[in-house]
């Protein structure tokens, strides 16, 4: 007569953990590979001087700027920078000044503008003749979205500060 085996099961809370588990890693890799295909894109439509967009968040103070953040694309190569909302019924663009200078650029501080923006963005507080504004752009897009900006068919837009534009450009160097 043969013995049989005690067989246990695992208990479901932990088959339903594993399984959210593997999921989420699923996610983050499809994800992180998508935005790396992007950026490579992006990358090579500059080399090649054609039209390109990456995400960002915009707000300023006076019209056409919103006041709050709002999301969507900066357009550059063909004409004058333009910034698209993403979700918006009456999806007007807003034209970006051709000729700008990014003051500072800063990570996002505090709560409201964490849940507003996104906690990986890079703020640039931007000047352009007698108006400010903010882009808030993903810190990966952040020397792609510069480049872009400072291209010839983006416009004559610059970083204020010496050293944080060989700051960036040492990283973009690494990328």
């Amino acid at each position: 007569m043969p013995v049989q085996a005690k067989v246990t099961q695992m208990p479901r809370w932990l088959i339903d953990l594993i399984s959210a588990v593997v999921a989420a890693v699923l996610t983050a890799v499809i994800i992180g590979f998508l935005r790396r295909r992007s950026l490579a894109r992006r990358e090579a439509a500059l080399q090649e001087g054609k039209q390109t967009s990456f995400e960002a968040f915009i707000r300023g103070k006076v019209a056409p700027y919103p006041r709050r953040w709002r999301y969507g694309w900066v357009n550059v190569g063909l004409g004058t920078p333009s910034w698209k909302p993403r979700f918006s019924l009456r999806r007007r663009p807003v034209v970006l000044p051709v000729s700008a200078r990014i003051e500072s650029i800063r990570h996002v501080a505090g709560f409201m503008e964490m849940f507003a923006t996104n906690p990986d963005c890079s703020v640039f507080h931007v000047r352009a003749e007698d108006v400010d504004f903010e882009l808030a752009v993903m810190a990966m897009d952040v020397a792609s979205a510069l480049r872009a900006l400072q291209s010839g068919s983006g416009g004559g837009w610059r970083v204020a500060d010496p050293e944080t534009q060989a700051r960036l450009t040492r990283g973009a160097s690494r990328d």
